[in-house]
């Protein structure tokens, strides 16, 4: 099976992330997203280690090789540029929205191992100088205050990401445990259909043959740095990988009579961003 060419209504423009600051934002106005379309690109999407509690509702989860480490991500797709849990007006279908889209037209940027930078993403229509917005648009919201410190909207969004790099921090450490006792092997999916296979190449996932040959020292050092329970999601989130698959072929084979029903949204928040 060769899934078609990718649908010009779910691709976006080049990211151009600028670091946020007073000297550099305070004269635009941003809002928040009416759909997930700025998701469109994205097939695997890092995500935090106490986030895999949610994520495990809704997406597959396993580890890509980033040269010399591994990297806990949300499998969303299996092609470079194609997220098969967003629809192509928008909607997000899956139960969870990961952390990493939460800030949206803000992203965190990191620089080095432990700093992280706020950036904003200046060719997004969700950004717009002062000038071009009219004056009762209530939706669009200044990055700063009079004082030049960040607005209230802003500073939340700011401090959400926080916890998500310090999350994502721990889930590289919970990972690299994981990598040194040898607990992570190459993931074999099948993504076509019988006729047509179509073999997904670069994802890993927990040896559970291996996992079961540890000692109890081994097993009570993956407790204490998290890696235990990062093993126990990882693996039940491989329940979603053929809700996933159905949904790919049923896009590439007649994406003009698609039914996704990868997941329900709930009514918690979790992906609103109406509340923020």
């Amino acid at each position: 099976m060769k899934p078609p060419p990718h649908q010009s209504g779910m691709e976006k423009p080049v990211s151009k992330l600028i670091p946020i600051s007073p000297q550099t934002h305070s004269d635009f106005r941003w809002r928040r997203p009416s759909n997930f379309l700025f998701t469109g690109k994205d097939h695997l999407i890092p995500l935090g280690l106490r986030e895999m509690n949610n994520a495990t509702l809704g997406l597959p989860a396993g580890f890509i090789r980033l040269q010399d480490k591994f990297l806990l991500v949300g499998i969303q797709g299996f092609r470079n540029g194609e997220n098969l849990v967003v629809d192509e007006n928008g909607k997000w279908l899956a139960v969870h929205l990961p952390d990493g889209y939460q800030g949206y037209p803000l992203r965190m940027i990191r620089l080095d191992q432990e700093r992280y930078q706020v950036c904003v993403e200046e060719e997004s229509e969700l950004v717009k100088p002062k000038e071009a917005v009219p004056d009762d648009a209530a939706e669009w919201r200044p990055f700063f205050d009079d004082e030049g410190k960040l607005a209230d909207p802003v500073s939340h969004l700011v401090n959400q990401m926080q916890k998500h790099a310090a999350d994502l921090g721990a889930a590289e450490r919970a990972t690299a445990r994981l990598a040194e006792l040898e607990l992570i092997k190459e993931w074999e999916i099948t993504a076509g259909d019988e006729k047509s296979p179509l073999q997904v190449k670069g994802l890993y996932t927990v040896d559970q043959a291996r996992l079961a040959q540890l000692d109890g020292d081994s097993l009570v050092s993956l407790r204490d740095c998290g890696a235990l329970y990062l093993i126990y999601v990882q693996l039940l989130s491989g329940f979603h990988m053929s809700g996933l698959i159905r949904i790919g072929q049923r896009r590439w084979k007649k994406p003009e009579e698609v039914e996704l029903d990868f997941g329900e949204i709930d009514d918690t928040g979790n992906i609103s961003f109406d509340n923020l």
